[in-house]
Parts: structure tokens; sequence; C-alpha cells
């Protein structure tokens, strides 16, 4: 395996594994701020929702390289869908 194929895989990998820990801290949060009405719980719902927006970005990127797309190819199915 050449050292870009390793560097993609790893950095996928550390990508999911961000998305893991967000959706949990988000999870978090969330319960705080519905049981304490804390602000700083909201404050942190919003950072968390904020990187989880961004980590699945670059999921689709490497979908589109995985798949020998352009960079700036939209994903499949991007239009008609809804992600909350």
């Amino acid at each position: 395996m050449s050292y870009e194929q390793e560097f993609m895989e790893d950095f996928e990998s550390w990508v999911q594994a961000q998305i893991l820990i967000n959706e949990m801290a988000l999870k978090e949060s969330k319960q705080v701020f519905e049981e304490d009405q804390d602000e700083r719980a909201r404050d942190a719902m919003l950072r968390y929702e904020s990187r989880l927006d961004a980590y699945q970005f670059l999921i689709g990127k490497f979908e589109n390289f995985k798949t020998r797309k352009s960079f700036h190819d939209l994903p499949d199915g991007l239009f008609g869908e809804r992600n909350y």
C-alpha cells in the first residue's frame, strides 16, 4: 500500500471516529439541556451539530475519491434527501 493510500485510509478512519464521538457528545449535551435548561449545553449542541456537518461533508468527499469522481462533484442522491 502506498503512503498516500495509507494516509487516506487513516484519515477516513479518524473522521469516522470523530463522527461517533460528536454524535455521543451531541446526545449527552441534548439530554443535559432538556433536564437542566443549561444554556451552555445548548451552545455545545450547536457546536457538535456543526462539527458533524463538517465531518459528514468530508465523508462525502471520501466517497467521491473511492468512486473516482471529482472533488467538487455532489454526492449521489443529495437532492431530494433530508438528513436531520
